[in-house]
């Protein structure tokens, strides 16, 4: 139960810093839609990339499927690590067609992931209007809490379904997560390779987040997220009383489609509907080492996997082999 405290907390952290982003998207509306559309990919990036390689992490923690009869229940938290380089972006290279970095200001702004920010940008026709561009969220991880439930099906296979049930917040919006993956132990069906002192299998995993977050209910603003991740994987592990040591290598996919959804009325254009929408995706190769202890029916598990973002797991679950 503590780690399930802990892991709200995570959770908590996440929203707050999508609250806080959600509100300066909307500020980049003043002056152009096209450059608010590039300042607020350059400030969402790293969130959208995070968000979509964690969806891709967590899926086992033994390469030895169940067997017919066997299964388990897990409460498992991925936390992506943003790289420092994701902290700041430069305002300048954006080829923005109304604003400009003003005399003095420095060009380098925080992303959603970073801290202050010292800059300011002025309209290039008469350089009278300004944006103040917005603080970070200094967002140091971004977690993506799951449970997670497994079978054994015939022929060394099992089925792994997961997900978050759709959670409401009052006044905020809603967000929830599911996924569908299987895994083989395909070696058993090889001769010679059979023999082989370890398990060995492949993963085949799908997950999506879903948000929507209120800017202002009665206009219908809105700020939201869809995040998909697909990622394919060797699994190799090797058991002794208690524990496990496992770990995997695969590549990932992940694309994560933000919009702004509602009536707005921008400076200099007028009303608009629907005036932001844009997607990140992130790709790669990833590699991921772990533990899991097993009392009883209890397992416990922790790996890391390497990648363009790093990725911390854990979690907890009840185990029938």
């Amino acid at each position: 139960m503590k780690l399930l405290r802990k892991s709200i907390v995570l959770l908590l952290s996440l929203i707050a810093g999508t609250l806080y982003a959600q509100e300066d998207v909307a500020k980049f509306l003043k002056g152009s839609l096209n450059d608010a559309e590039k300042l607020s990919k350059a400030y969402l990036e790293p969130f959208g990339k995070s968000l979509g390689t964690s969806l891709n992490s967590g899926w086992y923690n033994s390469a030895n499927p169940h067997g017919i009869l066997g299964f388990d229940i897990t409460f498992t938290v991925p936390i992506t690590i943003p790289p420092s380089s994701d902290k700041t972006f430069d305002v300048s290279k954006l080829n923005l067609e109304y604003w400009q970095v003003k005399s003095g200001s420095s060009s380098t702004s925080p992303t959603v992931t970073g801290k202050s920010s010292n800059t300011i940008l002025t309209d290039k026709a008469t350089g009278l209007s300004e944006l103040n561009m917005p603080d970070g969220a200094n967002l140091k991880f971004v977690p993506a809490p799951m449970i997670q439930v497994a079978k054994g099906l015939p022929f060394h296979t099992e089925i792994v379904g997961r997900f978050l049930p759709t959670i409401n917040i009052s006044s905020v919006g809603n967000f929830g997560l599911w996924g569908v993956g299987v895994k083989n132990e395909f070696k058993e069906f090889i001769p010679f390779v059979k023999r082989l002192p370890f398990s060995m299998s492949v993963l085949f995993g799908y997950t999506q987040f879903t948000s929507s977050f209120d800017i202002n209910k009665a206009q219908k603003q809105k700020l939201n997220f869809k995040s998909s991740g697909y990622t394919a994987r060797l699994l190799v592990s090797k058991s002794i009383p208690v524990l496990t040591v496992y770990g995997g290598l695969g590549y990932n996919h992940s694309t994560t489609d933000i919009s702004l959804k509602g009536t707005y009325n921008v400076d200099g254009v007028g009303t608009v509907t629907d005036p932001i929408a844009f997607d990140f995706a992130n790709n790669g190769f990833t590699a991921n080492l772990g533990l899991r202890l097993k009392l009883a029916i209890l397992a416990f598990h922790f790996d890391y996997s390497l990648g363009n973002y790093g990725i911390f797991n854990a979690g907890v679950g009840i185990n029938f082999r």
